[in-house]
């Protein structure tokens, strides 16, 4: 793409370098429009993609993979997670796309996932043991994606969000296929918002790394964050959530405070205090203390 550089580029010098006409490089920026890049187009200076495209880079990202892992990079996509699971599992995996069309989120929520802007990046990878033994899958991965990020204001609400001063950041959905003894796979699905900007309205205070200062290139934080899954799933494999647990606790955004707890239609206050080595969220309501496991609430701050 010509305006990857974010400057203005008359149509003239885009139809010269794509060797089409003026009228083709219009029809073109229409349909990129159409697919949901902010394309600026001003008489007298052409065309412009504002903040460029930090385009991801497949073969930057191979040349860094862990061995066994192989790496796609796709351009337009229903969902990083529905693509793999339409595939055989074949080793280690990491999928990106530069857009996705129906994002998912957890519980079935949409994710906002504008054209070359965010990270959209799926992980397959297969477990030996029990599926019962996965429970706190999506927060070793929370604690995997912290570390890659390296901000001290980064925090994670269980079960699966990163969140910076209440402002979501990045989701986790993790979907599980196999037999109940093993082995099973896992497709790890992460959105993170890299360099989105603007008034979007996605229902909730959201963030992204660019607003928070300099941000990353989208094909370093997917480089880092497979080396760092790399080692963190191998020895979750092995260890379990023990040594995970410490790191937890450290970025834990909701412990010893007032949540209100969803579930089966009914809200309960409760205090939250902290996740036990299944994973779940223990609160302390009224009549005593419980663990919820994740995907049966949904708990908001009160």
């Amino acid at each position: 793409m010509g305006l990857a550089d974010g400057a203005w580029h008359s149509g003239e010098s885009l139809a010269e370098s794509a060797q089409i006409s003026r009228a083709a490089i219009h029809k073109r920026v229409q349909k990129l429009r159409d697919a949901g890049w902010p394309i600026d187009a001003e008489t007298g200076r052409g065309y412009r993609l504002p903040g460029g495209w930090d385009r991801l880079d497949v073969d930057a990202l191979r040349q860094r993979a862990p061995t066994g892992w192989s790496v796609t990079v796709l351009d337009r996509v229903t969902g990083t997670n529905a693509w793999l699971a339409e595939r055989d599992y074949a080793g280690p995996a990491l999928v990106l796309a530069e857009q996705q069309t129906q994002g998912r989120g957890s519980r079935g929520r949409q994710w906002f996932s504008p054209p070359g802007v965010n990270l959209y990046a799926s992980f397959d990878w297969q477990f030996d043991g029990a599926s019962s033994q996965l429970g706190p899958l999506s927060l070793v991965v929370a604690v995997s994606l912290a570390a890659v990020l390296g901000r001290l204001d980064v925090r994670i609400k269980w079960p699966n969000d990163l969140i910076v001063n209440d402002a979501k950041l990045a989701g986790i959905l993790i979907e599980a296929s196999g037999e109940l003894a093993g082995p099973v796979r896992t497709i790890i699905g992460i959105g993170c918002n890299v360099a989105m900007a603007g008034a979007v309205d996605l229902g909730q205070p959201w963030t992204s790394l660019a607003a928070l200062g300099p941000a990353p290139s989208r094909t370093e934080l997917a480089a880092d964050l497979m080396s760092q899954l790399d080692v963190d799933l191998r020895r979750f494999q092995t260890e379990g959530f023990a040594p995970f647990l410490p790191r937890f606790q450290a970025l834990d955004a909701l412990d010893d405070r007032a949540v209100v707890v969803e579930q089966g239609g009914q809200r309960r206050e409760a205090i939250a205090r902290g996740v036990n080595l299944q994973g779940q969220l223990q609160c302390e309501f009224s009549d005593g203390l419980e663990a919820l496991v994740s995907g049966e609430v949904s708990v908001r701050r009160s």
